[in-house]
Parts: C-alpha cells; sequence; structure tokens
C-alpha cells in the first residue's frame, strides 16, 4: 500500500516535471516565463526526493494553482482597469457635450441680431413749416423746378408766405373793409341802424408800412395776426388750388377756402385769415349799431374766401393778398326800443406788395 502511493506520487510529479519542462521548451512564453519554468521543475524534483522520503508535497500543484489565480487576478484587475477608464472617458465626454450643449443654448440667443424695439416717435412739424402739408415743397433758390402736385404747391405757398414774417422783407400794407349790405326785418329799426352805419362802419381803408428786418411788426401786420406764421393749410383744410404764371414767369397761385359758419381758433380759417368771430360781434358790431342781442342768437357764416399770391420760381413773394367776406346774422336784436333781426354783411379786402427782399 505504502509502495503504491509512493509510486502514485512519483508518477504525478514526473507527469508535473513533464508539464514544465514543456512550458519551459516552448518559444512562445517569455524568458520570464521560462525562468519560473525551471524552477518549478526544480521544485518538482526536490518534491519527489521528498516523496521518496515518505512526505507529501503537493507543492507543485498549489505553486501552479497560485500562479494561475495570480494571473486571473491581474487579469481581472487589468480589465477593470480598462473600464474604469472607458468609463471615465464616457463620463467626460458626457460632460462635454452637456458642456457644449449649455454654450449652444446660451448663444443661441446671441447667434440672432438683437432687435430693438423703438417706440414710435410722433414727430409735431412747427405750425408754420409744410411738413404739415402732406406733400412739400420748398424751393432751392435755383427755379430749376416746379411744384406739380396740389400738395407740392400748397407747400410752395406755405413756405414762401411763411418767409414773410422770418426772414423781414420790407413791404407795404393796405387794408380795405366795406359794408355790403344791411338788412332788417322791422322797417321801424331803419333809422336806428343808418346813424350807426354812417358813424362806424363806413368804408374804410388802413394802409402800414413795414421796415425790412422788423419781424416783429411784420408778425402784427400779416394775417393772422400775431401768429408765427402766415399760412399752415394743408389740402384738407381748402376747397381747392389753383395756379398759373403771369408775363414774367412768376407764380400765381390762389387757394380757395370752403364756406364756414362760426369758425373759431382751431378751425382751417385760423391757419391764414384775421376772420370775424362771434365775440367780434359781441364786443364791437352789435354795440356800434347801438344793438343788444342774446349771444346764442347770433351767426357769422363766410362764403367766397380766398388768398392769392404772386411768388417767384425762387421762393420770393412778390405779392400777396386776403378776401374775406362775412355775413353776421343777429336774431331778435334789440334796437333802442325796437325788436329786429338784422343781416349785415362786411367784406375786408387785405392787400400786401411792394416786397423788398
Amino acid at each position: 500500500m505504502k509502495e503504491h502511493e509512493e509510486k502514485q506520487t512519483e508518477n504525478s510529479v514526473i507527469t508535473e516535471k513533464s508539464d514544465f519542462s514543456e512550458l519551459e521548451n516552448k518559444d512562445e512564453f517569455s524568458e520570464f516565463d521560462k525562468e519560473t519554468a525551471k524552477e518549478l521543475v526544480k521544485k518538482a524534483e526536490d518534491s519527489k526526493d521528498a516523496g521518496k522520503n515518505g512526505k507529501k508535497q503537493p507543492f507543485v500543484k498549489r505553486g501552479n494553482a497560485d500562479r494561475n489565480i495570480y494571473r486571473l487576478l491581474v487579469a481581472i484587475i487589468a480589465v477593470g482597469v480598462c473600464l474604469l477608464v472607458v468609463a471615465t472617458v464616457g463620463m467626460v465626454g458626457t460632460v462635454f457635450s452637456i458642456d457644449t450643449d449649455k454654450e449652444t443654448t446660451t448663444a443661441a440667443p446671441s447667434a440672432q441680431p438683437q432687435q430693438t424695439t423703438v417706440p414710435a416717435v410722433v414727430t409735431t412739424a412747427p405750425e408754420n413749416s409744410a411738413q404739415n402739408q402732406g406733400e412739400s415743397f420748398s424751393a432751392d433758390g435755383s427755379g430749376a423746378s416746379a411744384p406739380s402736385t396740389d400738395g407740392e404747391w400748397l407747400g410752395f405757398f406755405n413756405d414762401s408766405l411763411n418767409k414773410i414774417k422770418t426772414q423781414g422783407p420790407s413791404f407795404e400794407k393796405s387794408k380795405q373793409t366795406a359794408v355790403l349790405d344791411i338788412e332788417l326785418s322791422n322797417s321801424l329799426a331803419q333809422a336806428y341802424v343808418s346813424v350807426a352805419k354812417d358813424k362806424f362802419l363806413s368804408d374804410e381803408t388802413v394802409k402800414t408800412n413795414i421796415a425790412k428786418g422788423d419781424t416783429a411788426s411784420a408778425a402784427g401786420a400779416v394775417s393772422p395776426d400775431g401768429a408765427s406764421f402766415v399760412s399752415n393749410l394743408s389740402l384738407n383744410d381748402i376747397k381747392s388750388i389753383t395756379h398759373s404764371q403771369d408775363g414774367n414767369g412768376n407764380y400765381v397761385i390762389r387757394v380757395d377756402m370752403n364756406d364756414a359758419t362760426n369758425p373759431d381758433s382751431g378751425s382751417s380759417y385760423a391757419k391764414i385769415f384775421q376772420f370775424i368771430t362771434v365775440d367780434d360781434v359781441m364786443n364791437t358790431y352789435a354795440p356800434n349799431m347801438n344793438a343788444t342781442v342774446d349771444r346764442n342768437n347770433v351767426t357769422v357764416e363766410f362764403t367766397g374766401c380766398y388768398a392769392e399770391a404772386v411768388i417767384s420760381p425762387d421762393g420770393a413773394v412778390l405779392s400777396y393778398a386776403t378776401n374775406v367776406s362775412a355775413n353776421m346774422i343777429l336774431k331778435d336784436a334789440k334796437v333802442s326800443v325796437v325788436t329786429t333781426d338784422l343781416n349785415l354783411t362786411l367784406k375786408s379786402n387785405t392787400v400786401y406788395q411792394n416786397f423788398v427782399w
């Protein structure tokens, strides 16, 4: 039995030695592996001798197994390290991807042109500017071009006239006011009105000379009185505008106004005329006729009013005239002790001429 075990141990050692010898002779192993194999062979021989002495030494098998386990652990650790590296790289890539996305998302708005909302700006032209007229035309001084549309002609008319108050040429003013007709519903009041007419409403002509450069006097002399402009009309304010040329090549421009009843300071008439208002009737004309009347019974009607100017092609006014016709109607007016309706028609013609620029 003991001999059998020794024989079996010997055979096992021989087998193992043979295995290690084969490992030692393998060309594909490194020098390190070959040296290791030699050591194992030597230990196997030592184990054989120990077996002969009755000692059981399973060293070689345990050494081989340990080495295999060692190699397996190294391989596992290597694989683990690789996986860790791959995972780390993946995480870094993800982080960079996220950062890139963030940068893209953040940068996207800046890539778009900035849109600035500009509040709507309403420009109000000066009251004496032709910009109010829709189609502005101002002579360039050369006379090389002429207005073409009604809007341009009106703009040229406005701009040229307004220079009278801004540039201050010298000129002469002549104003004539005429009483064209008086109608009474009660004949008994006729005697009182006739006296008033002769005394207060007789035709009159007023002449005024304005010196060159005296813009203050010009502002008061040219209607509208005291305004900074002479004409601030738009196409919506007028009935029509006509133009022609005289024998000297100057433009003759006429603006006809729509008829109006009781116009006030906000009306189209206030943009060019000095005209009679209800207040004027109450404060001036009724007292001059020895008449009293309720304000609600006063009406002032304007018909056939127009303005006309002769202007050189370079925009210099050579003459200018306004014609205003007004019909004052007083209902149930008391003239002395008589009650009557009274219609009074006045016409005012003002001419500005002999301009020196």
